[in-house]
């Protein structure tokens, strides 16, 4: 949901929501057109690969040249459209994080209160922008439990995507268990052989929790902060 002209007026310029809906719009059309990137970067690398495939044929045996054509098919059809997926679900959660993180800092300076958001200890994101909102700033966040559940299912597979690329290779046993116990709780990602695969549905999927969920909250700051005056100096 958008705020109205009229909203916008009545806000400071410094209330980080004013900006939402450009940094949405951006991220949307980034998603709009990762699927086609994903089919150019196919046809690009099999136009790459196969002539210096066809090259090497009379070098080859048989069954060489049949698995080196199976590596081809497997990098283009499965390895290339993996990456670019699981790539968009980073630029997703920062989406989610950066405007809560302003929020929190935005809010703080207004209310002057004297703990910063950055100095609440936490697990993880999540529970720090609970705890700092609803436990030091008394501001409810509008969100379901099973919102907040499914949020928190997104920020640890971006968190597994963001520093293990979603491969499981290597991993701790403890570690591999969890990571294959979350991906279990989640509609349309899966695991292959040894690496984490997120389908286009779950991509449009976390998107719409990410805007839903932040255009709710900017709605409800609005709504408080419009037409108050912001304190000088912050």
């Amino acid at each position: 949901m958008a705020l109205s002209t009229e909203q916008l007026l009545d806000l400071d310029l410094d209330f980080p929501g004013i900006s939402f809906g450009y940094e949405w719009w951006a991220l949307k059309s980034y998603l709009n057109v990762l699927e086609e990137q994903i089919s150019h970067a196919q046809a690009q690398y099999r136009l790459r690969a196969e002539p210096e495939l066809e090259k090497e044929k009379d070098k080859l045996e048989h069954h060489e040249y049949g698995a080196r054509l199976s590596e081809i098919d497997e990098a283009a059809d499965s390895q290339i459209p993996r990456f670019f997926r699981i790539g968009a679900l980073v630029p997703i959660w920062g989406l989610f994080e950066s405007f809560l993180t302003d929020f929190a800092v935005y809010i703080g300076r207004r209310e002057k209160i004297g703990l910063a958001f950055r100095d609440v200890r936490a697990n993880n994101f999540r529970s720090q922008i609970e705890k700092y909102f609803e436990g030091v700033l008394r501001i409810q966040l509008p969100w379901s439990p099973q919102e907040r559940e499914r949020l928190g299912q997104l920020q640890e597979l971006r968190n597994f995507i963001a520093h293990r690329n979603g491969r499981l290779m290597d991993l701790p046993p403890k570690k591999e268990e969890d990571v294959k116990a979350l991906v279990a709780k989640i509609s349309g990602v899966e695991i292959e052989g040894s690496t984490v695969v997120v389908s286009p549905a779950y991509i449009a999927e976390a998107a719409t929790l990410v805007f839903e969920l932040v255009s709710r909250f900017t709605q409800q700051l609005a709504d408080r902060y419009a037409g108050t005056v912001a304190p000088t100096g912050t």
